[in-house]
Formats: C-alpha cells, sequence, structure tokens
C-alpha cells in the first residue's frame, strides 16, 4: 500500500502543570470504547511490450498507481490519550515508463541495460483538533470547559525520479562469471538527490555441486515520497494562530523537523551453495554499512509509517538454508542471525525527546526492525493425489526500550531508558495444509486448499507499545481457518 503518512505529534504539556487534560469537563475515557477508522484503497495497473529475437531482448512497461488513505479520529479520546485528533485524506499518484534491454555480445559478453522514469503526485489535507495552553504555566485555555482548536494544514507536491543502469555479465572461463556495471539515480521531490552506484559480483562453480559468490553494490534508496508530510511543525507551537502566549497539547517537545535525505550505503556479500545427494545447503552473509540509514515509525494512531534518518547505520547477518527433495516428500529449514543498529537521528527529529537525541547521537541502537535469532522449516508429503503440509516459525523477538531504574545524563537532562534496549520474548507459530488438484472437475481443473494458522493458537506480541516509532501493541494472528480455491482458465 502506497499512502501519505500522517505526522501525529507527541503530547508536551508543560510538566509542572498539574491539572489534568480535558476535553468539556471530560477526563477519562476507556481504551476499548475508542472509535478510528482507517480506509484504504489502492489501484495500479501495468501495459508492457516485449521484443525478442536470437541475440536481443527488449521489454518496455508503463505504469500507474493511485492510492488515497483516510483517518477518521475519536475527536475526544484521542484528544485526552494523544493531545491531539486528525482528521486526514491522502492520495498519491504516480505514473512512469521503465525500458530494459538485454544483448548478447558474443559468448562470453551480455550486455544488460535500462531505465526508469516515475513522476509522483501527493496531496495531504488534514484538519487537526487540539487543546490550547498558557505556553508560559502549559493550564488549559478554557479550563474544565476546554473546547478543541482546530488547525488546518493542507499541501501537496510532485517528485520525479529518473535511474539508468549498464552490466556487463563476462563469462570469464566455464566455471567463473563476473558480473559489473553502473546505475544512476536521481530524485527530485522534497530534495534534489543524485547517485552513482558501482555493483560487481562474481560466480564461482569449482565443481558441478558447488556454487560460491562474492559481491560489492552501491546503493541510493531515497525515502518514500508518499510517506513524507508537507504540514509545518510550526503550526501546533508557539504562538498558535498568531495568538501570543499560546500553544497546544500537540506541540513536541523538540520542533526541529529536517526533511529526510536520501540513504546511501555500500552492500557486501559473500555466500556458497553445496549439494550433498539430495540435499542441498547454502550459506550467506553480508554487511551493509549506511550514511544516512532511512528508517520507519509509527509515530501517531493512524498506522501510516513516518520516515527518519540515522546519521549512520551498520546491518550484518548470516542465513544458513538447507532443503531436501526425494520422492513424494520434500522439506526444508532455514536459520538467521542479524544485528541491525543505527545512530544519530539527523531528520523529522521533532517525533523524539531532547535526551533521547542526545543519547542516540552519541550511541548505537537496535533498529525496529533487529531480531537476533530466527528460524522457519516445513514439509510436505504428497499422498495418492493430496498434498499434506506443514510449516513453523520462531523469532527471537523484536525491540522495545529498556527501562533505567538509575537515569542515564545527557546534556538536555535525565533518560530513563535505553531506546530499543531489549528484545521481547520470542515466539513460535505452526501452520498446518492440506491440498488436492482436481483435473476431471465439471468446471475444468481446480484446486482445493485448506489451511490452519497458528494451529495450536499460540498468543504472543510481536510489539509491545514502547521502542523506536512504535505507537501501539501489535499480535501475531489467532488461530484461523481458510479455505482457498484456485481455477486455471
Amino acid at each position: 500500500m502506497s499512502s501519505v503518512r500522517l505526522r501525529c505529534l507527541r503530547l508536551s504539556a508543560n510538566p509542572e502543570n498539574t491539572v489534568p487534560i480535558n476535553v468539556g469537563g471530560r477526563t477519562t475515557f476507556p481504551s476499548e470504547a475508542l472509535d478510528e477508522n482507517q480506509s484504504e484503497t489502492t489501484v495500479f495497473g501495468a501495459l508492457s511490450y516485449l521484443h525478442a529475437t536470437d541475440r536481443f531482448t527488449a521489454q518496455a512497461t508503463l505504469f500507474a498507481r493511485y492510492a488515497t488513505l483516510a483517518f477518521t479520529p475519536d475527536v475526544v479520546g484521542d484528544i485526552l490519550y494523544n493531545g491531539i485528533a486528525q482528521f486526514a485524506h491522502k492520495s498519491d499518484s504516480a505514473g512512469g515508463v521503465q525500458v530494459d534491454g538485454v544483448y548478447q555480445v558474443d559468448p562470453h559478453h551480455t550486455l544488460r541495460g535500462g531505465l526508469v522514469v516515475e513522476i509522483d503526485r501527493a496531496a495531504s489535507a488534514t484538519t487537526s483538533h487540539v487543546l490550547l495552553l498558557a505556553a508560559a504555566t502549559g493550564v488549559l485555555i478554557g479550563g474544565d470547559n476546554a473546547a478543541p482548536f482546530t488547525i488546518i494544514d493542507n499541501g501537496a507536491r510532485t517528485a520525479e525520479t529518473y535511474s539508468v543502469y549498464v552490466q556487463d555479465e563476462w563469462k570469464i572461463l566455464d566455471d567463473l562469471t563476473l558480473n559489473y556495471g553502473l546505475r544512476f539515480d536521481l530524485f527530485n521531490g522534497f530534495r534534489r538527490e543524485n547517485q552513482i552506484s558501482p555493483r560487481i559480483n562474481s560466480v564461482w562453480r569449482p565443481t558441478s555441486a558447488t556454487t560460491i559468490h562474492a559481491g560489492y553494490a552501491r546503493y541510493f534508496s531515497p525515502p518514500p515520497f508518499e510517506l513524507i508530510a508537507n504540514e509545518s511543525v510550526q503550526k501546533f507551537v508557539q504562538p498558535i494562530a498568531g495568538l501570543p502566549g499560546l500553544t497546544s497539547t500537540a506541540a513536541p517537545s523538540v520542533t526541529a523537523d529536517t526533511t529526510p535525505f536520501a540513504e546511501r550505503a555500500n552492500y557486501f556479500d559473500v555466500g556458497a551453495a553445496q549439494k550433498l545427494g539430495r540435499l542441498t545447503v547454502t550459506v550467506d552473509s553480508y554487511l551493509k554499512l549506511s550514511r544516512r540509514l532511512v528508517d520507519e515509525g509509527q509515530f501517531g494512531a493512524p498506522i501510516i509509517l513516518t520516515p527518519f534518518n540515522y546519521a549512520l547505520g551498520r546491518q550484518y547477518g548470516v542465513e544458513l538454508t538447507g532443503s531436501y527433495a526425494k520422492g513424494p516428500l520434500s522439506a526444508y529449514a532455514n536459520f538467521a542471525y542479524q544485528v541491525g543498529q543505527g545512530r544519530d537521528w539527523i531528520s523529522s527529529q521533532f517525533n523524539f525527546t531532547q535526551p533521547a537525541l542526545d543519547y542516540v547521537a552519541r550511541h548505537y541502537v537496535y533498529l525496529d526492525h533487529d531480531e537476533r535469532y530466527a528460524v522457519s522449516a516445513g514439509a510436505a508429503y504428497l499422498l495418492r493425489g493430496v498434498t499434506f503440509s506443514g510449516d513453523l516459525i520462531y523469532g527471537s523477538g523484536l525491540r522495545t526500550d529498556l527501562p533505567l531504574s538509575v537515569p542515564i545524563t545527557t546534556p538536555s537532562g535525565p533518560l530513563d531508558h535505553i531506546p530499543n534496549g531489549q528484545e521481547l520474548p520470542g515466539y513460535v507459530q505452526v501452520n498446518l495444509s492440506v491440498s488436492h488438484r482436481f483435473e476431471r472437475a465439471p468446471v475444468g481443473p481446480l484446486e482445493l486448499r485448506f489451511d490452519v494458522i497458528n494451529a495450536f493458537d499460540a498468543v504472543y506480541q510481536i510489539r509491545n507499545g514502547a521502542g523506536i516509532g512504535v505507537f501501539a501493541p501489535q499480535f501475531g494472528p489467532r488461530r484461523g481457518f481458510f479455505l482457498g480455491i484456485t481455477k486455471d482458465f
């Protein structure tokens, strides 16, 4: 889903204010009574033309996408919980062309090249309801009869993306192939940025059962344009609507709001695959070093992600996979270890507190999607035309904040937690399935499939509502039963 983000601001009333936030005299609201609605629609299409000869193949594709998102808050409940309630309608229209070609120069060299041009138009219409505060004291304007104040923030922006690449597949020897090339990207949206990115990769097959590969690539990754907001943080801080001495319950404690940058990364990869009879084992390791690492977080009630940058990022890991097939039986298993860290938030700073900004400016912290260990495994068996299968997934847990009994001293004040400083508990989910293909059905060949998701109804938490860019708790799926029908035409 492509959608424009809704930027929700943190409540930051004067810490010495002892008057409870209220809306028309109401100071409490049961969370189960919240009535928020979010609807999303996406329409996309593509039209391609392919031309092929013995030595040359080319494909041209026209593509288009249109997406909308509408969020309706619970005005009273959202203001009491978050200090802000936002009605938002977002839309994103994109279209472009992609052309790719392959030309075999001779038995040793195959050239590939292509280009992409895309135009993206994002529009936002946001109406925010907040409560007004006296900036000096943090006391609500209106006291027990405080009424919401409306802030309107609408805008639209267009982005252009131009990319072109060329590479050569060079078969140096029968068992050694080298791919090398260059890519150029230009992105002109909220920022105008570009980069030339070299890539090189080698594949060596010393035996028919062994494959070894190693490679390097430079990447240029702009933040998702449709997620960058047009609205201004200054509309929510002193002075509100040109009224001196007033601020709002949605005013962030940090007002800096640097526009996100494109990420620039160096990526290294080394791996091997080995066939041992009917068993194939692969191992792959990687290292990614980034400048202006792009990450995303949910900083408000709507499930809309907000891009932000770390000045530096490092991600590395290793993955081990095995697959086996013999007759009616097939099976696989996968183990992965990975670490993802970033340091120094340099954009969208208003989403964080100043003590947290000070700490992360000097320390690497774990990224929200860092999960140290992950395991998946599955097997399938074909018996008299019926396929029985099952799989499981295990995760060691995503990140959450680590509370501190003794706060850390930062230049701007104490910090009572380490952002993403600990892991959530691990979890296991088992899925089962049975399917059968009917070749002589009255309507023609079709396949029936029955799936049980989370067969043992394990209850586990993916996120607990704390951590970097985590606004609300999220849980894994409960046990579900699904019937599918696949028909060939």
